[in-house]
């Protein structure tokens, strides 16, 4: 019975680890990319608590919150400008 639980838990914390890699990534005006709420989102906030819930903290993947891989749009103004 209790590997039963464990392949269960298992379960449960890798879909919740791929669905918090949905809501990582955020856009300029600071809202999720995954849902649209304010940064941080509510899934976010649920997922924790199931992460909380095992004693377990997500997995690190480097790269998917994409940072310092996305460009930001020129202004057409100069910083060093007169």
């Amino acid at each position: 019975m209790s590997l039963y639980r464990s392949n269960s838990a298992a379960d449960r914390l890798n879909q919740a680890q791929a669905e918090l890699e949905r809501h990582l990534v955020t856009g300029p005006d600071g809202r999720c990319l995954g849902c649209g709420g304010v940064e941080p989102c509510a899934t976010r906030a649920q997922l924790g608590a199931v992460f909380a819930e095992y004693g377990r903290l997500p997995r690190r993947r480097p790269g998917v919150t994409k940072v310092g891989t996305r460009r930001l749009p020129a202004t057409g103004r100069s910083w060093f400008a007169a």
